[in-house]
């Protein structure tokens, strides 16, 4: 795909103290809202502007966000939705810099000073991605994210895969100016506002990563990644995501499209919807979910777990929805010791 890689455009630089927007988006999670504030309030680099986005909360959010009013700029709305909220959030923003955090989650002390220092030192950069450290309801450590980011021109594998190895919305920062070419964020559809982002904004510049934690992402019962086992809403969400890239690519000039068929969450999800496919195509899906992971550099551990996943929804469907509702790890649990 030489054409894709003669299409890119350097963003221009920013000065060395930018004006960083953080917006929280938020829905009744004010039992974590203020730590989720605090930690911005605390943050080493003091150049930034924090804007809490309430989309409709019914519990005790928005008096929390009453009580910190003069610290930060709140924006209150009906419910609408994350897409919507984090629309509205950088309407009203201003910083050359803006970087979303959820309102369960919260970031490390030095994250606005490092990633500033990414796109000043990385003038190329469109989106800056970081690793997190998994947390539970009370804070306590639980585990790591991914610790391979992708970096670079990954237009390629976009086009190719229908992915990269990309962070999660309170591990993703923007230059403002790149942003707004992608936006509104589509609200009508089932792939989240932080996925269009990333599969939208990379054909406009280069991403980067700091592949080190830097902030913790809170894991609890109802929160925003708890397994789903609603097959059609997810191969929904796939086809949404396949539309974003090809629509992004249009947009720029490319004359490369993303083949959905080339999607092994979409392919192994199809197979788990129909009840099975012939041998042959499963195994074809799993020497897709190889070859894709060996693009992209993950892990040998993550590579293991996606082909492991991916397998079980496509040779025994009949598992399939309780690996997707229990997650890999909590299904092999379940099996081997009935917990």
């Amino acid at each position: 795909m030489t054409q894709v890689l003669q299409q890119q455009s350097t963003p221009s630089s920013i000065e060395k103290t930018p004006l960083v927007s953080v917006i929280i988006n938020n829905y009744n999670y004010g039992r974590f809202l203020t730590q989720a504030i605090e930690s911005v309030l605390n943050q080493s680099y003091s150049n930034w502007e924090l804007i809490v986005v309430d989309d409709g909360s019914t519990d005790n959010s928005r008096e929390i966000i009453e009580a910190y009013k003069e610290k930060l700029i709140p924006i209150l709305q009906k419910n609408a939705g994350q897409g919507e909220a984090i629309n509205t959030g950088i309407a009203h923003a201003q910083g050359e810099i803006i970087s979303f955090l959820d309102a369960d989650d919260y970031f490390a002390r030095d994250k606005l000073e490092k990633i500033v220092a990414g796109f000043c030192e990385h003038p190329e950069w469109v989106q800056i991605s970081h690793c997190w450290i998994s947390v539970n309801s009370e804070g306590q450590t639980v585990g790591r994210g991914s610790t391979i980011l992708s970096q670079g021109d990954v237009r390629n594998l976009l086009l190719r895969w229908g992915r990269y190895a990309m962070g999660i919305t309170s591990g993703l920062a923007y230059r403002r100016a790149v942003l707004q070419k992608v936006l509104p964020i589509p609200t009508r559809k089932a792939a989240a506002a932080d996925t269009y982002l990333t599969v939208a904004v990379p054909f406009y510049g280069e991403v980067g990563c700091i592949n080190e934690p830097l902030m913790f992402y809170r894991i609890h019962g109802s929160n925003k990644q708890a397994h789903n086992d609603n097959v059609p809403y997810l191969i929904q969400e796939r086809e949404d995501t396949a539309t974003f890239i090809n629509q992004a690519s249009a947009k720029v000039g490319l004359a490369e499209r993303f083949d959905l068929l080339k999607d092994v969450d979409y392919r192994s999800l199809t197979a788990l919807q129909q009840g099975g496919v012939p041998l042959t195509e499963a195994i074809e899906i799993l020497w897709l979910s190889l070859r894709e992971s060996i693009a992209i550099g993950r892990s040998a551990r993550d590579t293991l777990e996606r082909v492991l996943r991916r397998g079980i929804c496509t040779l025994f469907p009949s598992e399939g929805r309780a690996v997707l509702r229990l997650g890999l790890r909590g299904y092999l649990r379940f099996k081997l010791f009935g917990q």
